[in-house]
């Protein structure tokens, strides 16, 4: 497909440049091998290939030279590319190569990658320069890390237009009595089916699976389905009281704890100064109260907060005496506790400024939660982590962030500084997940397994730079998942570059599936197409569908829907269904509608009308299918799905029929 319709387009003579070989970029050309496209490969010096048969078939093309360098990129094939991708870790660079890439070949669908999340200059050039789309693999795979950290027991959960769609995983406890068709509800769509002991019986999401087949026990089905329509999980409240409660006991906790230090630190500056506040009040209760220590201690307090005249004057008077030489010792005594008391109050105003300032600049502590709530943790990971708080708290999750630096304005009033202050203030509440999400593999291995060693029941999600195939090393740790966003992305990228947008990807049953966001054109492969024939023929799942004009969409929608130019239609898919797209090759029909008969007085428009909205023709056209005094009629060839749906609504018009294999499978 070309860059911006889904439009076959001659292979031979267009191929594919990658730039930039480190781990993502190989981890791409894994995806693109399987596409049969003319590849071709440019890096600053020999790459170090972590798959050798890779490295083996790509090493007469692959050239070794500068990105930015015209001479390198014409030597590479940049000006009969298809599409460019441009994928050093250095954003900069990246963005130099674009722009002598435009040059060179107008035409070609440019893939860059991006390490800011979308810095001004990046959405200025994507704006500017058609086909060119900025693609940042951390952010992209946000939904792989919220996935892997959902305490809810779900497999999945995303956001499509406004609809929350939720992946759960059901394993059959005994022979199912219904087949997986009858199984199927409005709101859902199956994802994957494992038979018991046995390989998945298709790719994900495609439905390539024989829909008449009643689960037996042990089988696991993955079902997507809408959330808007089920119960959802209800945002977890507690009184005020519980709050307050929670929030006494910490400060108790502070208090005690505060009294310990000081009884470990007895030389240190707060208990000498607590000694001499003690000794200041004692002394001037004395001093001052000219026989009644009450009256010396009010003197005293109002030393100390400052005032000195009125205060003294007092002093004076309850003496009974005129002032005198005899008092200067006195005065001298109240004016050095007065200055105290400036001091003090000074003290005082400049601790409630901090807070206060601290409030409007946001760089306080986040509020306690109230107690036994549960929460997700999030260590580092800047974007990322601030992409999965959105993500989380938009299904409703509470998360706690502890980021030292790269917190967005907005949350930064509730990241915690420390993992140790954010673990000390959450203590009374339970930790159901944590991602460590900083870039050092081996510091986030070290965090994860302590965290793991205090609290074995807690789901875990570590990022990795370094591991190549992260996913096969989850065997080694039990109850964690170590997640190499480049690799999860790498399929995002290469479809990125085919011409498709891409919305976010997901890890569902040990497959990359993406969510794909299509714009029908009149020269498209899907133009004129039913959702069922979509569905069947490509092997994919449509999740929302808006139609031209609409402004609302449609979740999950019927499959005799026509595909018109105009329409936006969001899928979910793997890579080799992108593959049967882009090729415009459909799976064959290998089903057929047997009609028999009906019964007398059968509304023969109406069912006219049903055989011809789910087999594509005018309902003129459908009169000889009905013609049954001889013979059964079949029909032709059809998908299982909207083949089934065919026959329910025929057979609540009074028509005779079964849905049948068909001795050819048509095109």
């Amino acid at each position: 497909m070309d860059s911006i319709n889904n439009q076959p387009v001659d292979s031979a003579n267009e191929g594919i440049l990658v730039c930039g070989l480190g781990a993502l970029g190989q981890a791409c050309l894994s995806s693109l091998m399987a596409f049969n496209l003319p590849i071709r490969c440019l890096d600053r010096k020999s790459p170090k290939w972590t798959d050798l048969a890779l490295g083996r078939a790509l090493a007469e093309v692959t050239f070794i030279g500068d990105m930015r360098n015209p001479e390198s990129l014409l030597e590479a094939g940049v000006a009969t590319a298809r599409a460019v991708l441009l994928l050093s870790q250095d954003s900069g660079v990246n963005l130099e190569a674009a722009l002598q890439v435009r040059l060179l070949n107008p035409k070609a669908q440019l893939v860059v990658r991006s390490s800011k999340g979308g810095s001004g200059l990046e959405n200025q050039l994507q704006s500017r320069l058609p086909g060119l789309v900025i693609v940042d693999p951390q952010l992209l795979t946000a939904g792989v890390f919220a996935n892997a950290l959902r305490p809810d027991g779900t497999e999945a959960a995303f956001d499509v237009e406004g609809e929350l769609f939720v992946v759960r995983s059901v394993v059959q406890q005994q022979a199912a009595s219904r087949d997986l068709f009858d199984q199927l509800g409005r709101m859902q769509r199956l994802v994957q089916w494992f038979p018991a002991g046995e390989a998945p019986a298709g790719p994900a999401a495609s439905g390539w699976w024989n829909l008449d087949t009643k689960p037996a026990a042990g089988d696991r089905l993955l079902w997507l389905e809408l959330a808007s329509t089920l119960k959802t999980r209800p945002r977890y409240r507690h009184k005020r009281l519980s709050i307050w409660w929670a929030q006494l006991r910490l400060l108790w906790e502070g208090v005690c704890d505060a009294l310990l230090r000081l009884q470990q630190r007895r030389n240190s500056l707060l208990a000498w100064g607590l000694i001499s506040l003690l000794l200041l009040l004692l002394i001037g209760s004395f001093l001052f109260g000219a026989g009644s220590p009450l009256r010396g201690l009010m003197l005293t307090l109002a030393l100390l907060k400052g005032e000195y005249l009125d205060a003294f004057s007092f002093i004076i008077n309850g003496a009974n005496s005129e002032l005198t030489p005899a008092h200067f010792p006195l005065a001298a005594l109240a004016l050095i506790y007065a200055l105290g008391g400036t001091l003090l109050t000074a003290w005082l105003v400049a601790l409630i400024l901090d807070r206060l300032l601290a409030a409007r600049i946001g760089s306080q502590e986040p509020k306690p939660l109230a107690a036994a709530t549960p929460y997700v943790l999030l260590l580092d990971g800047g974007l990322l982590a601030t992409r999965l708080r959105q993500q989380l708290r938009l299904q409703k999750f509470q998360v706690v962030q502890v980021q030292s630096t790269g917190v967005e304005e907005k949350f930064q009033a509730e990241a915690y500084g420390s993992l140790d202050r954010a673990l000390k203030a959450l203590r009374h509440c339970h930790c159901q997940a944590v991602g460590v999400l900083s870039d050092d593999l081996m510091a986030n291995l070290s965090v994860a397994l302590e965290l793991q060693q205090k609290w074995p029941d807690v789901r875990l999600a570590v990022r990795s730079h370094s591991l190549s195939q992260s996913s096969n090393f989850n065997a080694l740790f039990e109850g964690m998942q170590v997640i190499n966003p480049l690799e999860v992305a790498a399929d995002a990228v290469v479809a990125t570059a085919l011409g498709e947008r891409v919305r976010g990807v997901l890890r569902l049953a040990e497959e990359n599936l993406l969510i794909i966001d299509y714009k029908i054109t009149s020269s498209d492969t899907l133009n004129g197409l039913s959702l069922g024939t979509v569905a069947g023929g490509y092997g994919l799942i449509p999740l929302v569908l808006i139609g031209y004009g609409a402004i609302k969409p449609i979740a999950l929608p019927n499959p005799e829907r026509i595909l018109q130019p105009g329409d936006r239609l969001v899928v979910l898919a793997g890579l080799n269904a992108l593959r049967q797209v882009e090729a415009g090759q459909l799976k064959k029909r290998c089903w057929m509608l047997e009609i028999r008969g009906m019964r007398p007085n059968a509304p023969i428009f109406d069912i006219q009308v049903a055989l011809a909205r789910y087999l594509g023709a005018a309902p003129g056209e459908m009169a000889a299918y009905l013609d049954c005094k001889l013979a059964p009629q079949l029909t032709p060839s059809i998908y299982q799905v909207p083949g089934r749906l065919l026959e329910q609504a025929l057979k609540r018009l009074g028509v005779n029929c079964e849905l049948v294999p068909a001795n050819h499978c048509d095109s």
